[in-house]
C-alpha cells in the first residue's frame, strides 16, 4: 500500500516573508534603521531575522515594537535587544497569534556608517 497525496482546493494561508536592507552608500547613509511592516491583511507572526555585516562596539538596542489597531493601550515591545558584539538575532513568534490588517511594526536601530544590515519578516497571511 503507499500513500497518496491529496490536497483541499482552498488554503486558508499562505506563508509570506518581507526583506529590508541597507546598501549603505554614502549618499543614502542616515545612520539609523527605521523599517515599518503594516501589511494589508490578517496574519500570524512566524519569525523576524536580522543579520549585521559587523557587531557594534557600543551600546545599541535592536527593537521591534508592536502598535496595535485599536488603542494605544496594546501596543508593546516585542524585542528590545543589546546588539554589543551580536551579529544576528533571530526572534521565533508566539505561534497561533493572530493580527489584525491595521497593526504596525516598527523596527529601529542606530547604525554605524561601517554597519550594513539584513532585515526579514516571516509569518502566515490568514486568506481565508
Amino acid at each position: 500500500m503507499a500513500f497518496t497525496e491529496k490536497f483541499l482546493p482552498v488554503s486558508k494561508h499562505k506563508y509570506f516573508t518581507f526583506f529590508a536592507s541597507d546598501g549603505n552608500s554614502a549618499a543614502a547613509w542616515d545612520e539609523t534603521m527605521d523599517e515599518q511592516f503594516a501589511p494589508s491583511w490578517p496574519f500570524t507572526l512566524d519569525k523576524i531575522r536580522l543579520h549585521l555585516s559587523t557587531v557594534h562596539i557600543s551600546v545599541v538596542s535592536f527593537v521591534v515594537t508592536f502598535s496595535h489597531h485599536i488603542d494605544s493601550a496594546y501596543n508593546e515591545i516585542l524585542i528590545s535587544q543589546a546588539m554589543v558584539g551580536v551579529k544576528d538575532v533571530l526572534f521565533q513568534a508566539e505561534p497561533n497569534r493572530l493580527f489584525h490588517y491595521q497593526d504596525t511594526f516598527s523596527i529601529a536601530m542606530a547604525m554605524s556608517a561601517t554597519n550594513t544590515y539584513g532585515l526579514e519578516v516571516s509569518g502566515w497571511q490568514i486568506t481565508g
